[in-house]
């Protein structure tokens, strides 16, 4: 904890709290660990060379640290079948809820930089889940697997010239083909998020 009065959260000071539990607690404590020994040590330099090294989202990855970007309640059936059971040996992923979530993107940005962590957490932030949601069977299985167990990663296309991220009132179009077998995108994108990354 840092010695500046009021700049943590109560609960870490031992007040009592109706949402955080025990397992909030030691989710905080392994996550700081885990992100000071692996980014936030090193973060000013990489904001600086505006980058961040690849093996840092391979490591993330290996902890299953990139699965806390995505929306509480998490993809629990697809990451069982991936094998994934909890994250950092201490919160199992269908116990991991929103407060979980809050630590997580507290300890990221404890720093206050948006570009090191941004950098590892968009494309699974804003990727993945409208797959979850919207894509189909054969979409799921077939990006699924490397994307939440951080083989691959993925980006998305909102912002526009004319409506900038407002997606309801976004121009770009996807019309099928007269086959049925294709879709046919018109329409122009200002910036990519993850883009630079993305492998999909």
């Amino acid at each position: 904890m840092t010695p500046i009065p009021f700049s943590e959260p109560p609960y870490l000071a031992g007040l009592p709290s109706p949402y955080y539990t025990e397992n909030h607690r030691k989710w905080q404590k392994a996550c700081h660990a885990f992100i000071h020994e692996n980014l936030l040590q090193y973060a000013m330099d990489w904001e600086r060379e505006e980058t961040v090294p690849e093996h840092v989202f391979g490591t993330f990855a290996k902890a299953n640290m990139l699965i806390p970007n995505m929306p509480s309640p998490l993809p629990v059936e697809w990451l069982k079948k991936l094998g994934v059971h909890d994250i950092l040996g201490v919160v199992k992923v269908e116990e991991f809820d929103y407060f979980h979530m809050l630590i997580y993107h507290d300890e990221m940005n404890r720093l206050g930089l948006a570009g090191p962590p941004g950098s590892l957490t968009a494309g699974l932030a804003f990727g993945v889940p409208p797959i979850i949601k919207f894509g189909s069977t054969e979409l799921q299985e077939r990006w699924l697997p490397d994307l939440l167990l951080g083989k691959k990663r993925t980006c998305i296309a909102i912002t526009e010239p004319e409506a900038g991220s407002d997606v309801a009132n976004i121009q770009t179009t996807a019309t099928k083909s007269a086959d049925g077998k294709h879709y046919i995108v018109n329409g122009t994108k200002k910036w990519i998020t993850n883009g630079f990354w993305s492998d999909c």
